[in-house]
């Protein structure tokens, strides 16, 4: 990975053949023109889950009308995420007797296995 400075508050990371680009709000002296690393970081973590949960719904033949959602739990005093809640939407035909499999899979992420941050994983079904 080379990590380089590419004006203002823009960074450029080059991972194997990829480049990925971080910037800050205007806020805080950026353009806006990439995400910031936490949402970099939160994505490395939803897409990680994502991966789990889809390749279960290849394996076991079940429609892929699936999506997660990330909301990170904000302590404000010393500015770190406390917890991720961790959303799988499913469809309100999803059968039953995969939603607990389905929870334990997206607990295998290998990036939140990584990190010391509390996420809590759920289903919620969509109508």
């Amino acid at each position: 990975m080379k990590i380089t400075f590419e004006g203002n508050k823009k960074v450029k990371v080059r991972v194997k053949n990829f480049d990925i680009w971080t910037d800050q709000p205007k806020n805080h002296g950026g353009d806006e023109t990439a995400p910031t690393p936490i949402d970099l970081f939160l994505a490395s973590l939803g897409s990680c889950s994502g991966v789990f949960v889809l390749n279960f719904l290849k394996q076991h033949a079940l429609p892929e009308n699936v999506y997660l959602t990330l909301e990170p739990v904000w302590n404000i005093s010393d500015y770190v995420i406390d917890s991720i809640e961790v959303t799988i939407h499913i469809p309100a035909d999803f059968p039953p007797k995969y939603e607990h499999a389905l929870l334990e899979v997206a607990r295998r992420c290998l990036v939140a296995r990584h990190v010391k941050i509390r996420h809590d994983i759920r289903l919620q079904k969509d109508a």
